[in-house]
C-alpha cells in the first residue's frame, strides 16, 4: 500500500506514451537522381572498386557480398533497384582476359576475354572501362557512370 510522503496526498502518473518517429525516406527520382550518381565517389569506395582482380577468375562469395555492401552504403539512399546493375574495369589478369564485371544482381564476379561478350548490359561499358582516365564503370538500365582514379564522374546518358 502506497503512503503519503510528507503529509503530501498526491499522485504522481508514471504512464509514459511514447509514439516512435517514423523515418521518412524520400525516393530519389529524375534530376536528383541523377545529380546524386553525379557526386564524386569516396576514395575508400574507388579504391574497392579498383581491387577486383584480387581475387583472380574465381572470387569467394562471401568478397563479392562485401563488395556489394560497399556499393549499397556509398549510396545509403538509393532503392536496390537505382543502384547500379554492375561493375566493369578494366582486368590485369593478362592476356587473354581484358576486362571484369561485378553483376550486382546476379551477384557474380567475371572476367572476360577479348572478343567474349560481357552479358546483362555490361558490354556497352567496355570500351571505357579498357580507357586509362577511368578507374571502372558504373553500369545503370539507362546510363552508364565513368568514374575516375579520384572518383570524379562523367554521366553518359543512353
Amino acid at each position: 500500500m502506497r503512503r503519503p510522503i510528507l503529509g503530501l496526498n498526491t499522485q504522481v502518473e508514471t504512464r509514459l506514451d511514447y509514439t516512435p518517429r517514423q523515418q521518412v525516406v524520400a525516393r530519389l527520382e529524375g534530376v536528383a537522381l541523377e545529380k546524386r550518381l553525379r557526386t564524386k565517389r569516396s576514395s575508400s569506395f574507388v579504391e574497392a572498386m579498383t581491387k577486383l582482380d584480387v581475387s583472380g577468375i574465381v572470387a569467394v562469395k562471401g568478397e563479392v557480398q562485401e563488395l556489394i555492401d560497399q556499393i549499397a552504403s556509398e549510396f545509403p539512399e538509393l532503392t536496390v533497384e537505382q543502384l547500379a546493375l554492375g561493375i566493369v574495369s578494366k582486368c590485369y589478369l593478362g592476356n587473354p582476359y581484358e576486362v571484369h564485371s561485378l553483376d550486382t544482381r546476379l551477384q557474380i564476379l567475371d572476367h572476360y576475354k577479348r572478343g567474349e561478350a560481357a552479358p546483362n548490359g555490361m558490354e556497352k561499358a567496355r570500351k571505357l572501362a579498357m580507357h586509362p582516365a577511368y578507374a571502372y564503370i558504373e553500369v545503370y538500365t539507362n546510363m552508364i557512370c565513368a568514374v575516375s582514379k579520384s572518383g570524379e564522374v562523367s554521366m553518359i546518358k543512353e
